[in-house]
């Protein structure tokens, strides 16, 4: 009978690990990530408000620079649905 010592080891150690990230990053959370703390705090109380569309948001990221669809923004408004994308709550 083979030793399964190093198997056990190695599967154990893949049950063990965190899940691999899918996809690619959310581009509200990268845009997030790239702004200080205070306008970062700013953005998130707008995406937070829903009497603010996902157009606006994403026209006044835009035009600031920050390059992102109105999709994307309402996707990332969603995190943590099905049909959200999978940055947390």
């Amino acid at each position: 009978m083979a030793d399964t010592t190093g198997l056990i080891a190695a599967l154990t150690q893949l049950s063990d690990a965190p899940p691999a990230p899918r996809g690619p990053r959310c581009t509200v959370s990268a845009i997030l990530d790239a702004l200080d703390a205070a306008t970062a705090q700013k953005v998130q109380d707008v995406l937070d408000t829903p009497t603010i569309n996902a157009t606006q948001i994403a026209d006044t990221l835009t035009a600031s620079g920050h390059r992102v669809q109105a999709p994307a923004v309402a996707r990332h408004r969603r995190r943590g649905a099905s049909n959200g994308c999978r940055c947390p709550r």
